[in-house]
């Protein structure tokens, strides 16, 4: 029995660390001596070579699955420190110098004329080399392969290259032994939306893992503000109740900037955040209302948020696993001190007996295949999106948003 149990841990810890792989980025020599300062996400490219009837365009699954990736790309780029050009801008530039972007004549022009045009000093292409998306009650699968590189606007210079793949793939066929896991598959399947976001999500997970992040560029956190069509919000570090959750504070304040980019709110550098608290010598978490207030005085902010991670971890016990984040959000008016709005959830994802097994076999690897690191940030980022979501809607955000655009 003793010698099971140690095979039956042996597995877990090779089935956690299996979603943390894939393949090295290239990323040119001495990159972070002298980084871009600006950067652009241009539209994404599908060169997965069709058999399809002339006439006949590309299947709308599949330009859902490349816009998907795009924007999810570009939200978890933001909170690293580079100037970035807001999406909307970037096509609106695009078509303003080569027509509409649908029509891809922008492909046709030299990287140093995509430079000049969108104000940048770097680009990201992104070359999308398979999608699929294919449901049946037997068998389904969303899937894409794809290749991202950053290139120097002035010198054509490749600066970073990477190469991932993400596939969710469900049905009959596949024996996964959870009758609960087997029929959310079936109903996600119907929403390519869906299944393509949570594949995207995977993609970019291991897209930006080891992604050269430069410091705030000298100076920068001195320079004037120029003028915002939204209330600023600075999204301050988060705080953990338990000691050893205070590393994965840092990554779920990074996809919480991620989450809140669709918000009624401009999300202000995290850098320039840093970079300010550091100068005020203040507590990183700014966690009293006189240290909060300065904190935003000093950033020009009109809100900030703050929180704490109240859980996140994984629980087994044999027959059922666990994979648990929680968060707790407060949001306060920069000028007067006012809560504005404040929240506390949880989101988890289970395996095991009380989803449903199918036969002996999953009764005892569904809750270790449960336990995987990519399950537990997939719960993690679910929960700051519902929380960004949470906090758009909110009336008296609204109401705030409301008054400050009537100002």
């Amino acid at each position: 029995m003793r010698r099971a149990v140690g095979q039956m841990a042996t597995v877990s810890l090779l089935v956690v660390a299996a979603g943390c792989g894939g393949p090295k980025a290239y990323v040119r020599p001495g990159f972070l001596e002298q980084p871009p300062k600006s950067i652009a996400v241009l539209p994404f490219t599908i060169t997965y070579p069709y058999d399809l009837p002339a006439g006949q365009g590309l299947p709308e699954s599949h330009l859902v699955g490349s816009r998907a990736l795009r924007k999810t790309f570009y939200y978890a780029l933001t909170p690293l420190g580079y100037q970035d050009r807001k999406l909307a801008d970037v096509d609106a530039a695009l078509t303003a110098q080569w027509g509409p972007v649908e029509e891809a004549r922008w492909q046709s022009a030299s990287v140093q004329e995509l430079g000049r045009a969108l104000g940048v000093d770097a680009v990201i292409y992104g070359d999308l080399q398979r999608l699929m998306h294919f449901s049946t009650p037997l068998y389904t699968e969303t899937s894409l392969t794809a290749q991202l590189r950053m290139v120097d606007t002035h010198s054509g210079e490749e600066l970073w290259r990477k190469r991932a793949k993400a596939a969710d793939r469900g049905g009959a066929l596949l024996q996964k032994g959870q009758v609960v896991d087997f029929l959310q598959d079936q109903a996600r399947s119907f929403h390519p939306e869906v299944k393509f976001l949570r594949i995207a999500d995977t993609a970019v997970r291991a897209l930006l893992k080891d992604f050269p992040n430069p410091a705030l560029a000298e100076g920068l956190a001195d320079e004037p503000l120029t003028a915002a069509s939204r209330p600023r919000l600075a999204l301050l570090p988060l705080t953990s109740k338990q000691e050893g959750d205070a590393k994965k504070a840092e990554p779920m304040r990074r996809s919480l900037a991620a989450s809140l980019q669709e918000g009624p709110f401009e999300v202000m550098e995290l850098q320039l955040v840093d970079a300010v608290l550091a100068q005020q010598a203040a507590s990183p978490e700014a966690s009293s209302d006189a240290a909060t207030l300065a904190v935003a005085n000093a950033l020009g902010a009109d809100v900030v948020l703050r929180g704490t991670v109240t859980e996140y971890g994984r629980t087994y016990a044999i027959v059922q696993s666990w994979v648990k984040a929680g968060l707790e959000l407060q949001l306060i008016d920069g000028h007067t001190g006012q809560t504005l709005w404040m929240a506390k959830r949880k989101n988890s994802r289970q395996a095991g007996v009380l989803k449903g097994p199918t036969g002996y076999k999953s009764i005892v690897t569904a809750p270790i295949t449960g336990l995987k690191g990519s399950h537990l940030e997939r719960v993690a980022q679910h929960l700051t999106r519902m929380m960004a979501a949470d906090l758009g809607a909110a009336p008296a955000v609204l109401a705030y948003v409301g008054e400050w655009r009537a100002d």
